[in-house]
């Protein structure tokens, strides 16, 4: 499955970086600023087709953006992210998202229709169908969805969703903090890196009437400042192994994560990695060769 990786940063470096990343066959665009003082920025794009390649790329290439800044005596920071092109369920513009469908049976998803009626299900969450990504078909979404149901009901002794804040790490579209919302939660944060997702967050949160009850923030985990009762992470595994060290960081004591977006078949290797950043995995779950962990922050 191929998968797209973004750097991003002051369009002058990204130049500098570019040549020494031609072996990967990089794509560098120029786009609008955002913040960094009004200077351009410029992104660097690479596909890569073999997902057993990707997390030695990543590697390779952080090594490569590093020792340029080193030797360039570059002190910008760059935005890095990856993005599964096959991860996603089938565009949410397409044939494949024109009706309400039920990822599970407590939640129903309704895409939105300049005309559509305000649904009488208070669990319903409407979502724009003109955004590509993060429908709610995929099963690690609905992985997602299945145990912070699971949570919502006090079928787990992990902690409940009702009453607390939830941070949605990686956001989205925002259906998983939509969700926590409807599941019972007080309020709910989502922190998005990639632009054009965090302001389909935001149009889908005002869809649903919940701008006073959650929150979209731009950037990655130096924009989360306080701790939560829940973290839901639906990532792809890159990612997870990545950042997911912080989670622990930004839980209360005895909260719980909710991880998603690994493999079955990646399911120890992230097992370890969380268990060495201090959580404690409570339970694993599995469909259709997809797999989640819910997992506690202990007390300490």
């Amino acid at each position: 499955m191929p998968f797209e990786i973004t750097i991003e940063g002051p369009y002058a470096a990204i130049s500098r970086f570019y040549a020494n990343l031609s072996p990967y066959s990089p794509a560098v665009r120029k786009i609008p600023a955002r913040n960094d003082e009004n200077r351009e920025r410029g992104r660097i794009i690479i596909v890569e087709s073999n997902e057993d390649c990707l997390d030695n790329k990543l590697l390779d290439i952080s090594r490569i953006v590093e020792e340029t800044k080193r030797v360039s005596s570059l002190r910008s920071e760059f935005d890095f992210r990856v993005r599964n092109l096959a991860y996603s369920e089938p565009s949410s513009g397409s044939s494949q998202f024109v009706e309400p469908f039920n990822p599970i049976p407590s939640i129903t998803i309704q895409p939105w229709t300049p005309d559509l009626t305000w649904p009488a299900d208070p669990r319903t969450i409407i979502l724009d169908p003109h955004h590509a990504f993060g429908t709610g078909k995929h099963p690690t979404t609905r992985l997602c969805l299945r145990i912070m149901d699971l949570l919502a009901n006090g079928t787990s002794r992990a902690q409940g969703i009702n009453g607390v804040r939830v941070l949605d790490f990686g956001c989205g579209t925002g259906l998983l903090a939509i969700a926590a919302i409807k599941m019972g939660a007080q309020e709910a944060v989502g922190v998005e890196i990639d632009p054009a997702s965090g302001l389909a967050a935001r149009n889908n949160v005002d869809l649903n009437h919940l701008s006073g009850r959650i929150t979209i923030r731009e950037g990655s985990w130096e924009a989360v400042h306080e701790r939560y009762e829940i973290i839901l992470a639906n990532l792809v595994v890159s990612a997870l192994l990545k950042t997911g060290t912080h989670i622990r960081d930004h839980l209360t004591p005895n909260g719980t994560a909710v991880i998603s977006g690994f493999g079955e078949n990646q399911a120890g290797e992230v097992r370890c990695l969380f268990e060495q950043a201090g959580l404690t995995l409570w339970n694993q779950y599995a469909l259709e060769g997809w797999g989640a962990a819910l997992l506690l922050g202990g007390a300490g």
